[in-house]
C-alpha cells in the first residue's frame, strides 16, 4: 500500500504566504513578530510592515500563523484586528489575545 504525505514546514508556510501576499505572524523566542513576507530563502525571512523590516532566521521560528483568507486580513497591520492574535504592549512588544 502506498501512502502519500505532505510535510508542511515553516519555510513552506512562509513561501505560500509570500506567493499570496498574506501577512504572517512568527513566534521567535517567545515573541510574536508580524508582517508581510518580503522574501524568504533557506536561511531566513524578511517581514515587512509600513514602518519597518525584520530579518529572522528560519531556525529561530517555532510557529507561523497565516490568516485563512486575504479578505480577512489584507495587510499585516490589520491581522491583529481581525484575528486578535497579538496586542501591542506599551513597551512596543506584542502579547497574545487580549493580554495587557
Amino acid at each position: 500500500m502506498h501512502t502519500q504525505s505532505t510535510i508542511f514546514t515553516v519555510g513552506t508556510a512562509l513561501r505560500r504566504a509570500e506567493s499570496n501576499n498574506l501577512p504572517v505572524e512568527v513566534l521567535v523566542h517567545g515573541h510574536w513578530l508580524r508582517g508581510t513576507v518580503a522574501g524568504v530563502d533557506a536561511q531566513g525571512v524578511i517581514l515587512s510592515t509600513h514602518s519597518e523590516h525584520s530579518v529572522v532566521r528560519l531556525e529561530s521560528i517555532s510557529c507561523v500563523r497565516v490568516p485563512e483568507t486575504m479578505a480577512d486580513a489584507p495587510v499585516a497591520e490589520t491581522f491583529d484586528q481581525h484575528h486578535e492574535l497579538a496586542v501591542r504592549q506599551e513597551d512596543g512588544s506584542f502579547a497574545m489575545g487580549g493580554a495587557a
